[in-house]
């Protein structure tokens, strides 16, 4: 598989397009949200309503989930709490990180609330999901296990300098672990069938870009350009993926990175005078986003009995990040909760570091997004056009 030419006819592609097109795009994406938002609060209320007769009529309840289990691997954009049993630096087990999660106390979400898998799961009419670490009885994975730590990357390396995580090697082997669990316990033809059933949700790379590319790790950047090493996370991503999807996983989600250059931390990092986003950290992840669009593309053609998307988040976001008016919000480049320029300097350490109202603000803390955007995300991955070939609720319903 030659990704790197490929990759880079696909990049020269994009970078490309004519301005005029990137801002009908955006307006789409605008109005995209506008309805869903709509359409969703319209859905929930017939769904309450019909909760209320079935319970108040004295009928059974009939709601059955899209799929039997929801399977998360990641990092700290999808780790639940994982990262809570580790020693590590990378932990969100302190205020004022979930004050508006339910029962406002910190759950090891990166976040001031709900994370998007979190919203993903709800949608799919399953519980949030628990984590690996702390989930020792087996009927409590039935409906899927959270694997995703802090600090992972597709490499091992990357993350290092935070301290312990559950690298994606191995939290693909503890999902291994888990199937074998549920084989003795429920019988291997029962958990083959529920595994092929159930939804397998990938949001990794993160910080092999953060922690390891943009900090020049062995020196990396005099060893491999942006194109090349791009290339070689998606060789392993690949290996990895092809591995678990010859092994019975069905439906797949393999999600790209967010605009890592409009974070508070690298607007802080790299001095950015009027808070406008690094382009040059933007166009790091644009490149890689292109190659792994391109990968799922190959992988659904190696494997046509699993349905594989990919989701891209960056125009989402980064058109809140541009337009955050349009979405209700104030506050584009400083975090909500963090110390010294943009709130970046320093991340979000005490309750006394945060602001009032994270409604108003697109960042949380030197990295990770607010609930708000957690929720809009969501909302175009389940049911917008952030997926391709098709939505995250055709892939959960098929």
């Amino acid at each position: 598989m030659n990704i790197t030419s490929k990759h880079s006819s696909f990049l020269f592609a994009f970078t490309n397009a004519s301005q005029g097109k990137r801002s009908v795009y955006r307006w789409m994406i605008r109005l995209e949200l506008v309805l869903l938002l709509a359409t969703f609060i319209m859905t929930m209320t017939e769904a309450r309503q019909a909760g209320h007769l079935a319970t108040h009529g004295g009928l059974i309840d009939t709601v059955k989930p899209l799929v039997p289990a929801f399977y998360i691997f990641g990092d700290s954009t999808v780790d639940c709490g994982n990262n809570d049993y580790l020693i590590t630096l990378a932990r969100a087990d302190m205020p004022p990180y979930g004050r508006d999660f339910d029962g406002h106390k910190p759950s090891g979400r990166f976040c001031n609330g709900k994370i998007s898998v979190d919203y993903l799961a709800l949608y799919m009419d399953l519980p949030m999901v628990r984590t690996v670490l702390g989930t020792p009885n087996v009927t409590n994975m039935t409906k899927g296990l959270n694997y995703a730590s802090a600090g992972a990357g597709i490499l091992p390396e990357s993350g290092s300098d935070l301290g312990q995580h559950i690298s994606f090697s191995e939290q693909l082997g503890m999902f291994s672990n888990t199937e074998a669990k549920m084989s003795l316990s429920f019988g291997q033809s029962t958990t083959k069938q529920a595994i092929e059933a159930s939804l397998f949700y990938f949001s990794i790379g993160n910080n092999d870009f953060i922690h390891y590319y943009l900090r020049n790790v062995s020196g990396i950047m005099e060893k491999q350009n942006s194109v090349e090493f791009s290339s070689m996370l998606l060789e392993n991503l690949s290996n990895h993926l092809k591995f678990l999807i010859g092994g019975g996983i069905r439906k797949v989600v393999l999600v790209g990175i967010g605009p890592l250059g409009c974070a508070p931390n690298f607007l802080s990092a790299y001095n950015s005078s009027s808070g406008e986003c690094i382009s040059e950290i933007n166009s790091l992840v644009q490149e890689y986003n292109v190659g792994l669009a391109l990968l799922t593309t190959e992988l659904r053609s190696e494997f046509p009995a699993s349905e594989i998307i990919y989701c891209d988040i960056y125009s989402g976001v980064y058109d809140i990040v541009t337009h955050p008016k349009a979405y209700g919000f104030d506050n584009t480049n400083t975090a909500c909760c963090g110390a010294g320029k943009y709130g970046g300097w320093v991340t979000c350490l005490m309750p006394e570091m945060a602001c009032t109202d994270a409604t108003k603000y697109v960042f949380w803390d030197a990295f990770h997004p607010t609930e708000k955007v957690n929720y809009l995300t969501s909302l175009l991955l389940w049911n917008g056009t952030a997926c391709s070939p098709y939505s995250l609720q055709e892939l959960a319903s098929a």
